[in-house]
C-alpha cells in the first residue's frame, strides 16, 4: 500500500525545489492514487450526544495527476487556467436526527429525522500556491437513503436503544447540487523546523440539497505543510479535500479556523423540496469553528478535527459539536 515507485519517489525528490516555483505554476506531477476512509459523529465529542448532525459516513478515490478526460481537462482548464489535475470520487451517507430520539412522535419544532446517500465528483487543479475544484452530487434522502438502518441497526450492535421517531422522517427525493471553491495556501514564516501557514478559502453550493456560499481560513503551524491544503471534512465545513503529495515521509500539523456562512436553503431543516413533510425555520447566518490535528507517515495520512458550529435552525441549542476523523492511503 505505501511502496513508492521510482516516478513517484522522483516527484518526491523533487517537491522541495518545486516549493521555489511561483504560486501560479502548476503543482507537480503526482503518480499516485489514495483512498479515504471517514467518519463524522456528535459521539465523538465530549461530552458525546446523539442529535442533529449525527453521522457521517465516506469512503473517496482520488485518481493520479493526469487521469481525466479530455471534456473535464478542458474545462478546468477554462475554469481554472493551468494546473495540475486529478479526480476525487466520494460515496457518503448523512443522518440527522432531532435532540429527543427516544420520542415516538418527535418535536415539530426540532431538526427532522433526515439521511442523505449520495455519489459525489470533484474535479481539483493544483498549483503551487492554490487549489481550485468543482464538483456534482447525485443522491437520495428519504428511507431509500438508509439512515434508520444504519444508525439503529449501530445501536442495536453496540446494545443501544434505537432511535424511536424514523417513521416521521423526511420522505424519498432525488437531489442534485453542484458545488465548488478555491483554497490558497500561503506561507507565514518559520520558527526554527516548524513552518506557519494560513489557508484562506471560499466554497459555495447551488442545488435542491443546500444552497449556500462561505468564506474562512485555517491557521495551522508543523512540518511538511505543502504536501496538503488542510485536512478532509463532509462538507459543508472548512476542507482541504483527499488529494494530498507528501512531501517527506513524515509531515504533521496542528491546526485552527474559522468560517462565516450564508445558507439560501437547506433540505435537511426546511424538509422536502417537492413534498409536504417534516420542516423548522431556518437561521440563514451560520458558522463554524474547528481545531485539529493532522499526521502524514510514509503514504498515510491521519487527521483528526472537532467541529463547533452555531444554531441552524429556530429553537435550536446556543451550539453543537462533532468530531472527524479520516485515515487515507497511498497506492
Amino acid at each position: 500500500m505505501n511502496k513508492i515507485t521510482l516516478p513517484a519517489a522522483t516527484v518526491l525528490c523533487l517537491l522541495p525545489l518545486a516549493a521555489l516555483a511561483a504560486p501560479n505554476d502548476p503543482a507537480p506531477a503526482d503518480p499516485d492514487s489514495i483512498i479515504t476512509l471517514q467518519g463524522e459523529n456528535d459521539a465523538f465529542s465530549i461530552p458525546g450526544t446523539d442529535e442533529l448532525y449525527t453521522s457521517g459516513l465516506r469512503i473517496g478515490y482520488v485518481t493520479p495527476t493526469g487521469v481525466v478526460p479530455a471534456p473535464l481537462a478542458n474545462l478546468g482548464d477554462n475554469l481554472f487556467g493551468p494546473g495540475t489535475q486529478r479526480i476525487e470520487i466520494d460515496v457518503q451517507q448523512v443522518i440527522f436526527t432531532p435532540t429527543d430520539t427516544q420520542a415516538y412522535h418527535p418535536n415539530p419544532h426540532d431538526q427532522p429525522y433526515a439521511a442523505q446517500l449520495s455519489i459525489d465528483g470533484q474535479l481539483i487543479s493544483d498549483t503551487m500556491g492554490a487549489r481550485d475544484y468543482i464538483g456534482l452530487s447525485l443522491g437520495v434522502v428519504g428511507p431509500d437513503a438508509l439512515g434508520q438502518s444504519v444508525q439503529n441497526g449501530f445501536h442495536e450492535l453496540i446494545g443501544d436503544t434505537p432511535n424511536r421517531g424514523w417513521r416521521y422522517q423526511l420522505k424519498n427525493e432525488p437531489t442534485l447540487d453542484i458545488s465548488g471553491g478555491k483554497i490558497w495556501r500561503d506561507d507565514l514564516g518559520s520558527v526554527g523546523p516548524v513552518d506557519f501557514q494560513v489557508l484562506p478559502q471560499a466554497t459555495g453550493q447551488v442545488g435542491n440539497t443546500e444552497i449556500y456560499g462561505q468564506g474562512g481560513a485555517i491557521f495551522r503551524f508543523g512540518q511538511g505543510l505543502d504536501s496538503d491544503y488542510g485536512p478532509p471534512t463532509i462538507q459543508p465545513t472548512l476542507s482541504g479535500l483527499d488529494a494530498y503529495t507528501p512531501t517527506s515521509n513524515f509531515a504533521w500539523y496542528i491546526f485552527g479556523g474559522a468560517l462565516a456562512r450564508v445558507v439560501a436553503h437547506d433540505i435537511f431543516i426546511q424538509g422536502n423540496d417537492f413534498r409536504s413533510g417534516p420542516s423548522v425555520g431556518l437561521i440563514p447566518l451560520q458558522g463554524d469553528a474547528e481545531v485539529g490535528a493532522a499526521v502524514m507517515l510514509y503514504g498515510f495520512r491521519f487527521s483528526a478535527t472537532e467541529v463547533f458550529t452555531t444554531p441552524q435552525f429556530a429553537h435550536s441549542a446556543p451550539a453543537f459539536q462533532y468530531g472527524s476523523i479520516a485515515l487515507s492511503a497511498r497506492f
